[in-house]
């Protein structure tokens, strides 16, 4: 396997800019997911380090060797494409067999009737079919390896697609949206496949995805990319509790964050709906800024919280209750998390009150970026975040 080192890279298709200096380090063995909205330049970055597509600046290391002008063919970088990209003529065996044969035998030894009788020919499907079938072992469709894609299921479709890039043993594994195809039930279960596949194989994957939950649940550490840009590459809880952007903190999260206007004092101090909070951000500028409280940050209080409103909507999860409430003054509703046995008492027109856990609150400055330098004026400690 291998370590990736992405330098600077730019990408313009005519005039219009789509990366604008990436740069990211992968180590050997590393799950990394790049994750972000549609249109972010995710999946060209994942082709540009595959070689299908090429930088206009910058340059892609793979175990410290620059690979600039090199095909993707010489990349030894597998690649596993959203629809499959399955021959519908070939058996199971015969589409994973491909970069081998490709690889390992001449254009006259891959012939049908002539090839057979070709020096080498014998030994090199041997070899063939013996890692054919060890990959098949790996992603357990040793059952399959006589059916045609079109007689396959989305999940087994796509286990093929991954023996495919497994049989070449490259330096790194690419996966761009491998997932999008398929059902939730499937997804949940490839999703799982896929990181025990990580696992085993101890290998170095980048997995492109608009799924948060996907590289939440997956990645060692996830590259939120928007605008051309990666705004934050850290680990996934990292990613979730300590975003540098508020760009970040809205992307990442199911419920989404809240997100609350707020008033910052000449000292600092914040204020919602022009109510002092017990909350001060020390040399911050005054003017506006953004109040981030996760579902499970806010909690139901007295007449003295600093929210309040009436239930519109809940949804029962089973293991938990989000409630949905229309604020007085605020555009947005609040997304509450609550425990399932409080359903009976936040029924719909419910009025509420809310309260945030403090050391759970992410500020925003005016621009988007974080303000870390937090202070609980109701607390004996001075910092919370």
């Amino acid at each position: 396997m291998a370590e990736l080192s992405i330098e600077n890279i730019a990408k313009r298709f005519g005039e219009t800019e789509v990366l604008k200096g990436i740069s990211i380090d992968i180590s050997d063995g590393e799950f990394v997911s790049l994750v972000g909205p549609s249109g972010c330049g995710k999946s060209t970055l994942l082709r540009i380090i595959a070689g299908l597509e090429e930088q206009s600046s910058g340059d892609i290391r793979i175990s410290g060797q620059s690979v600039a002008g090199q095909r993707a063919a010489d990349r030894n970088l597998s690649m596993v494409f959203q629809s499959y990209a399955l021959y519908p003529h070939l058996s199971v065996g015969e589409n994973i067999a491909v970069p081998l044969k490709m690889r390992r035998m001449t254009g006259l030894q891959r012939l049908p009737l002539l090839g057979n009788i070709m020096p080498g020919a014998r030994e090199a499907r041997g070899t063939i079919e013996q890692d054919v079938s060890h990959a098949a072992q790996i992603l357990e469709i040793g059952h399959l390896l006589d059916r045609k894609p079109g007689q396959l299921s989305g999940g087994q479709r796509q286990r093929v697609a991954l023996g495919r890039a497994l049989v070449r043993n490259p330096a790194a594994f690419l996966l761009d949206e491998p997932l999008s195809n398929l059902d939730a039930k499937l997804r949940v279960q490839t999703r799982a496949e896929i990181a025990q596949l990580h696992r085993q194989l101890d290998a170095t994957f980048i997995y492109v995805t608009h799924d948060q939950v996907e590289a939440m649940t997956m990645s060692d550490r996830i590259a939120v990319m928007m605008g051309g840009r990666i705004l934050q590459c850290a680990a996934p809880d990292v990613v979730y509790e300590d975003p540098d952007r508020i760009e970040v903190a809205e992307f990442i999260g199911s419920p989404k964050i809240n997100i609350l206007p707020v008033e910052v004092s000449g000292e600092g101090r914040l204020s919602l709906l022009d109510q002092p909070l017990n909350l001060a951000v020390p040399g911050a500028n005054r003017g506006v800024a953004s109040l981030g409280l996760r579902p499970e940050a806010l909690r139901l209080s007295g007449e003295g919280a600093p929210i309040h409103g009436h239930v519109v909507h809940s949804e029962n999860l089973g293991s938990e209750l989000y409630v949905q409430v229309e604020v007085t003054g605020l555009e947005e509703q609040v997304t509450l998390r609550t425990m399932p046995d409080r359903r009976s008492a936040l029924t719909l027109g419910t009025p509420v009150a809310l309260d945030f856990d403090a050391a759970k609150a992410l500020v925003f400055d005016a621009d988007g970026a974080r303000l870390r330098k937090l202070r609980n004026l109701s607390a004996t400690t001075s910092e919370v975040a």
